[in-house]
């Protein structure tokens, strides 16, 4: 039998969760079966068990009822212990990571799942603890998406004499976000609150505002502009400001872009990203007037009057080629900042701290490694010092 956590009703993933038995499940053909070691919590989790049911079946998702049950987290690392016929990617004994939003409710929390082999997880790099390789997946290529497909710069070197702003440097997202600027040679600009200074500046930023005791537009405005600013908390402070704050170089015209993974009203209890659109028409027209510096030609009339800054509200489009760059990522210095590992036992009080909105980095569910990586991980916490907002 397998173990899985999982929630009946919407809710806080905190108070929904019950823990439930099923029968292991049997790869199928193109199909691989996983033992899952740990499990990467995202506030993406939260927002999706607390939606309603009409948005849910908007984005194609399940809602969750007493007979469909639907188990959460998108992110994993674990060993296949079984392969169905034509897989010929994976082998029974290796040690893979990856990701799938689980909009099905076939989420990773849990011991064992089925996975298509052509499903966006690939082999673990080597030395990466199970632990660490659960905490990257959705954040690092989310990151990566947005340097590189939406930001339009070259990877992986190709930053060098741009500037990047950062906003929540301390965040699990804005955590990688800062690293992987910095190691494709840019200059790092990055926000977070006082006690988060250090650790941040630490991970490659160059100038770091302090939101709680600076003007953050004020500071941004000196410092820019910037080849792409990418939001990891949400608002509007900064949209009045991006005529000023992006990047405008008739020699590099493609560049200089706002991207969000939130949107303009942050929320860790509903729905963020892309989808916002749909509910935000101001939001929406500022995307659309973004979209139209592709297709407009600068000589046309009147063009200022269409045509906006470019801006983008995202959600990561997952493959196993972007994951694979990870490794890349690692042996340049990068790491995945872990707030707190939780035991497989207490799956509940991992989604409170995912809630609380504190967390300095990813949360993650430790379900079968034996134990060796919560003790270092809580060792490395406590000469880290206390966490802060995960917004900062």
């Amino acid at each position: 039998m397998t173990t899985v956590w999982q929630y009946k009703t919407s809710g806080r993933l905190s108070q929904t969760l019950s823990e439930a038995t099923r029968p292991i499940p049997v790869p199928g053909d193109g199909e691989v079966l996983v033992e899952i070691k740990a499990a990467g919590l995202n506030p993406a989790d939260e927002q999706l068990a607390q939606s309603t049911a009409a948005l849910l079946w908007f984005i194609g998702a399940t809602p969750p009822t007493s007979e469909t049950p639907l188990v959460p987290a998108s992110d994993f690392a674990g060993v296949v212990r079984a392969v169905g016929a034509n897989v010929t990617e994976f082998e029974v004994g290796d040690q893979v990571h990856g990701q799938r939003f689980a909009a099905d409710g076939n989420g990773f929390l849990c011991t064992h799942v089925v996975l298509p082999a052509s499903a966006p997880f690939v082999k673990m790099p080597p030395g990466l603890g199970f632990v660490d390789a659960a905490a990257a997946p959705m954040a690092y290529t989310t990151v990566y998406d947005a340097l590189t497909h939406w930001g339009r710069l070259p990877f992986p070197s190709g930053g060098l004499g741009y500037t990047i702003l950062v906003l929540g440097g301390s965040s699990g997202t804005g955590s990688l976000a800062v690293q992987l600027s910095r190691q494709m040679g840019c200059t790092v600009v990055a926000t977070c609150s006082t006690p988060n200074v250090e650790l941040v500046r630490s991970l490659g930023a160059e100038d770091v505002i302090d939101y709680k005791t600076q003007d953050v537009v004020a500071r941004a405005r000196a410092l820019g502009p910037y080849a792409v600013i990418l939001d990891c908390v949400g608002g509007t402070d900064l949209i009045p400001h991006l005529d000023e704050l992006l990047l405008e170089d008739e020699r590099t015209p493609d560049v200089g872009i706002y991207v969000t993974i939130v949107g303009d009203n942050p929320s860790r209890d509903s729905f963020t990203g892309a989808v916002t659109n749909y509910s935000n028409p101001v939001q929406a027209l500022r995307t659309w007037r973004g979209l139209m510096q592709d297709v407009i030609p600068r000589w046309v009339p009147g063009r200022q009057w269409v045509v906006g800054k470019r801006y983008a509200c995202i959600n990561v489009n997952e493959t196993k080629d972007k994951l694979r760059t990870y490794q890349m990522f690692l042996e340049q210095g990068g790491r995945v900042l872990i707030d707190q590992v939780f035991p497989f036992g207490q799956a509940r009080e991992a989604y409170a701290r995912v809630e609380s909105g504190r967390a300095r980095g990813k949360v993650v569910v430790d379900v079968g490694t034996g134990g060796q990586a919560r003790a270092r991980l809580s060792a490395e916490a406590s000469r880290a010092g206390p966490s802060s907002s995960a917004a900062a």
